[in-house]
């Protein structure tokens, strides 16, 4: 096809319209990236026995250290066992095979009525975007149905089991929120593979609290390098997830639920604190395993999570915890209001924009609790945590339009500086985590203070 184009319009003084000049384009794009993906996904005996022997001793170690529960294990080794499947399918079946398997297995993980429900409810809204109406009144319905469903889950009136709201909201809370900015973006209707490799992935199905994946980067990286790379990169994140998550047991071992009677000492209050900040190591264990898991199948994603204990402001802070959340809201809310405010100025479009990042982000906190749990509540440690967040990281980006930042001083003056600034960062931050954990600014209060008493 592209020889076609080229002699055409050499010989012939009359050029192709631009859209076959563009249909011609994106259609070679198309068939040159499938033939890179599919040599990508070659496969090789040698290495394939090498990254089986890596999961099987993963597996071993779920097993006997009891990560997570049994069901979580019983998972794991069906993931493994469609990996050896899957690895050595023709590529063209592959995606198809992972979706199947994550829609059987949606039926093993938890109730019959619950996965047909929600499997039903995915299909409904890929029928109404794949309808001929405008992409407007398209939007209108899918969000009517979320408010019928939202009224379900509020009131438990309709005749839905109870199980079913955390799934369908662990799933389509905000990917679909995401996928309908896209859409909106997009030349081309939703195909149904993609859009349920995208909403259907197994390990949602056990994992209710889930990284905001992005769509758009989830096709982009689908085999974009060899999947042997993918895979042991994906391998190295399980294990860096089930060091966390066996961490995570640690501290809750040492640090028991909220009980600021037993902080009796400075030194107790400060342990607490530490102790509840680095009980994110669940989330951020749980982010690494999940999209490890994603990369035994092909899809190349990157990191949730980069280091965020040694962030050294509170800028990088943002931009090393939940690293899939972060770019979300800047998609969705911060490009938005950015440019159409640049023009009034540059300092004022970035604070204008990150504002309205961190109240999304509070208000979305809540919205996720109540798919999860059932219940809306917006509560004080709650708004001051993101607004404390918010504050904090809009200070650090003006200092840094007017104090541009140099490339890092590797001096043991400039790494002592450094290290001033993560150990500063880290205590401002777990404070501020003491506060966003406890239940009430009282008890929050009553924690920091309790220890006087007795001293």
């Amino acid at each position: 096809m592209p020889g076609i184009v080229s002699k055409t319009t050499v010989d012939t003084p009359v050029s192709l319209p631009a859209e076959r000049h563009s249909t011609v384009g994106a259609s070679s794009g198309r068939i040159a990236a499938r033939v890179s993906r599919e040599r990508n996904a070659t496969p090789s005996l040698r290495k394939f026995v090498t990254i089986m022997a890596q999961l099987l001793g993963l597996l071993f170690v779920f097993h006997q250290y009891h990560l997570e529960t049994p069901e979580f294990v019983l998972m794991s080794v069906g993931i493994v066992a469609a990996f050896a499947v899957h690895y050595w399918l023709p590529f063209r079946f592959k995606e198809g095979f992972w979706v199947a398997v994550s829609i059987v297995g949606s039926f093993c993980l938890v109730e019959f009525r619950v996965a047909s429900w929600v499997l039903a409810f995915g299909l409904l809204f890929f029928l109404i975007l794949r309808g001929s109406a405008s992409y407007r009144l398209r939007v209108l319905v899918v969000a009517a149905i979320f408010a019928v469903l939202a009224y379900g889950c509020a009131s438990r009136k309709l005749h839905l089991p109870v199980a079913f709201y955390p799934v369908f909201g662990a799933i389509f809370m905000f990917r679909l929120i995401g996928y309908l900015y896209d859409f909106a973006h997009s030349k081309t209707p939703p195909r149904l593979l993609p859009y349920l490799s995208y909403f259907f992935l197994l390990p949602n199905f056990y994992f209710l609290l889930f990284p905001v994946i992005d769509f758009p980067t989830m096709r982009r990286t689908y085999y974009q390098r060899d999947i042997h790379e993918i895979a042991q990169q994906g391998i190295r994140w399980i294990g860096r997830g089930t060091v966390q998550l066996l961490l995570y047991r640690l501290v809750l071992y040492f640090n028991d639920p909220y009980l600021p009677d037993r902080v009796n000492s400075l030194g107790a209050l400060l342990t607490t604190m530490v102790l509840t900040f680095l009980l994110y190591l669940n989330v951020s264990g749980t982010f690494h395993l999940i999209v490890g898991l994603c990369h035994l199948f092909g899809y190349d994603l990157p990191d949730t999570h980069r280091r965020y204990y040694l962030a050294n402001s509170f800028l990088d802070f943002w931009r090393r915890i939940n690293i899939y959340w972060k770019d979300f809201m800047v998609k969705i809310v911060y490009f938005p209001v950015y440019f159409k405010l640049r023009r009034k100025g540059e300092a004022r479009a970035q604070v204008v924009a990150t504002i309205a990042v961190f109240l999304v982000t509070w208000a979305l906190h809540s919205y996720q609790l109540f798919w999860l749990q059932g219940t809306f509540s917006v509560t004080w440690p709650d708004t001051i945590f993101w607004g404390g967040i918010g504050i904090l990281v809009i200070a650090n980006t003006l200092y840094d339009l007017r104090h541009p930042r140099r490339r890092g001083d590797l001096s043991w003056t400039g790494r002592a500086v450094n290290s001033v600034k993560v150990l500063g960062t880290f205590a401002v931050i777990t404070t501020l985590w003491s506060l966003w954990s406890s239940p009430t600014l009282t008890s929050w209060i009553y924690l920091l203070t309790h220890w006087t008493h007795h001293a």
